[in-house]
């Protein structure tokens, strides 16, 4: 669609994410067609669409069928990821998810064989990948190889009922701390060849209904180039605690929390504050990978998704056998 004016982008999923992550901004731009929402709430999608003069529709396929589209957003939560990226990508549309992938490594692996496929142009929303800092880190680490790492996300519970639901939300790691996971997995380079994890629980579920994820976790990731990283999570510090990822250079340490970077050396520390709005840029780069017919201007496509997904995936394994499990 070189040359292009506008890009009639439809969403699945009108809530959360979408509310507030990316239609307030995409309404905004000039080359951007907000045409076509559904939502499994028919009455807020109507509601959602009335706002920003697109068409409610009942379901993905009477959307696609009817509304001529470029794109499509899918922002569902983790558990409701079904046919819809499927459907998706056999039109041959562009295809943004956010993320997790999914709740199971098997549909994720589906979509992105679909993916792969018909050869549609795919992003996902890990948006720590789109800050100004990571280029930033990306710039001041070239060249240099990682000893170690550790990531952490370790804070207070979501209010989403799903969200404390194994079989919904996929756990912490899968749902939340996945972004730590993805910049670990972007910064340090390689291959994750082996995970073994562990997790806590009962906590949380003595206290609180239909909880029954790991209120904590500690996830060892082995890199096929020698690099070590843990990354833990929990969600039973209301007051807060830390969220982010130390790297372990030879004469460089480097922390980065998705808001600010802090890179010392022997006698010098810098500190760098993200400038930019990662929404936006993520969003501006599959807008631009469209129009221009060039995949590789997103941040984060399907494929490279699918490799965090495979790691987060691992660790839950690893916490229910207790074993190692090494990845191919």
């Amino acid at each position: 669609m070189a040359g292009k004016e506008q890009v009639r982008l439809g969403f699945v999923g009108v809530g959360g994410i979408a509310r507030w992550g990316h239609l307030p901004h995409l309404s905004k731009w000039e080359d951007v067609k907000l045409a076509a929402f559904t939502d499994v709430n028919a009455e807020a999608c109507a509601k959602v669409a009335a706002e920003f003069g697109a068409k409610p529709y009942p379901d993905v396929k009477t959307m696609l069928d009817d509304a001529s589209l470029d794109a499509v957003y899918v922002c569902v939560p983790p558990f409701a990821h079904f046919d819809q990226e499927l459907q998706v990508v056999e039109r041959g549309v562009a295809l943004f998810v956010e993320k997790p992938l999914a709740t199971t490594l098997e549909k994720a692996r589906e979509i992105d064989a679909a993916v792969r496929k018909k050869g549609v142009i795919s992003a996902v929303g890990y948006n720590w990948r789109s800050t100004d800092i990571t280029k930033k880190a990306r710039e001041l680490m070239a060249g240099k190889r990682v000893s170690a790492g550790y990531g952490y996300w370790v804070g207070g519970m979501p209010g989403a009922a799903w969200w404390r639901r194994q079989s919904q939300s996929g756990g912490q790691l899968v749902e939340q701390t996945t972004h730590v996971v993805d910049i670990a997995l972007y910064l340090i380079g390689g291959k994750v060849t082996r995970v073994y994890a562990q997790g806590a629980k009962g906590l949380a579920s003595a206290r609180v209904d239909n909880h029954d994820i790991h209120d904590n976790s500690i996830v060892l990731l082995t890199f096929d180039h020698g690099a070590v990283c843990s990354i833990g999570s929990g969600h039973l510090s209301p007051q807060g605690f830390r969220t982010g990822l130390d790297l372990l250079l030879d004469g460089m340490t480097v922390t980065h929390n998705n808001n600010e970077l802090r890179v010392k050396r022997p006698e010098v520390e810098e500190i760098f504050k993200n400038q930019n709005k990662p929404y936006e840029v993520e969003d501006r780069a599959f807008l631009d990978a469209i129009k221009r017919n060039e995949p590789k201007l997103v941040y984060c496509d399907y494929a490279s998704a699918y490799e965090t997904h495979r790691v987060t995936m691992a660790a839950n394994e690893s916490m229910e056998s207790g074993k190692v499990v090494e990845l191919k």
